[in-house]
């Protein structure tokens, strides 16, 4: 074998094991993607969860269900929120989910969701 062939199946070799670190980091960055997403969604999710568990309780006076039905809305506006700008996002950009913790792995950044509150879970208004 010449050595003008080595060095064509080395750099075929090299391309292939780039093209494979090129696919496992997307798939990665597609997985941390989606934990964030999971994150993000799941704030409104636990709210309704918690809504629907105070109004399947007895007792519940009228202003108190009244107040969770409100919770309930403003949380489904915000799932729509995050469905819609998911929908429409092109370009994900992931960060430590905990500062200083490597090991706690990557969520999307989503900075213009970072100035929405989501819905206060508290009755105690």
């Amino acid at each position: 074998m010449s050595i003008e062939s080595q060095n064509g199946s080395g750099n075929e070799a090299e391309t292939r094991l780039r093209i494979a670190e090129l696919q496992a980091e997307r798939a990665k960055l597609v997985m941390d993607s989606l934990a964030g997403f999971c994150h993000a969604l799941g704030q409104p999710a636990t709210v309704l969860l918690s809504s629907m568990e105070l109004l399947k309780m007895d007792g519940v006076d009228e202003a108190t269900k009244r107040q969770v039905v409100d919770l309930c809305y403003d949380a489904v506006l915000e799932i729509k929120s995050l469905l819609a700008e998911m929908k429409q996002r092109r370009e994900y950009v992931a960060e430590a989910y905990l500062a200083g913790n490597d090991n706690a792995g990557n969520m999307i950044s989503l900075p213009e969701w970072s100035d929405k509150a989501p819905p206060k879970a508290s009755w105690d208004k």
